[in-house]
């Protein structure tokens, strides 16, 4: 079975257009297509239990990594990509359309994300 970790940054790889499968250090990654960025699962077979982090290399960058909750890119990620989808639809079914989403981030990974837009303003 595959990492909470592994399970995060597969789902995220889903999310096309906006991201695309990447195979970096004999790992499948997902791939900023906008940006270049890449998430990369981390290794949690150590750990008492797992904690979904996943590793960003900015634009891919090794010298520039930084390690995140994988819920919150997830969150992010799939709020970005109905925005880039939604373009010129109507806002109820954006909203459809993250809840479609949300729920099958949480069957692919055993975890919810908070996907409440309210929660992103200021």
């Amino acid at each position: 079975m595959k990492g909470l970790s592994q399970r995060i940054v597969d789902f995220i790889a889903t999310l096309e257009p906006s991201y695309t499968r990447q195979l970096a250090d004999g790992r499948d990654c997902a791939l900023s297509l906008a940006d270049g960025t890449l998430l990369m699962p981390m290794d949690e077979s150590h750990a008492a239990h797992e904690e979904g982090w996943v590793a960003v290399l900015w634009q891919g960058d090794g010298q520039r990594r930084s390690e995140v909750p994988g819920s919150l890119l997830a969150s992010r990620a799939i709020l970005q990509h109905v925005a880039l989808l939604g373009v010129g639809h109507a806002l109820p079914a954006l909203a459809v359309q993250r809840e479609e989403l949300r729920a099958r981030f949480a069957r692919a990974t055993g975890i919810e994300v908070d996907l409440r837009l309210e929660r992103l303003a200021p």
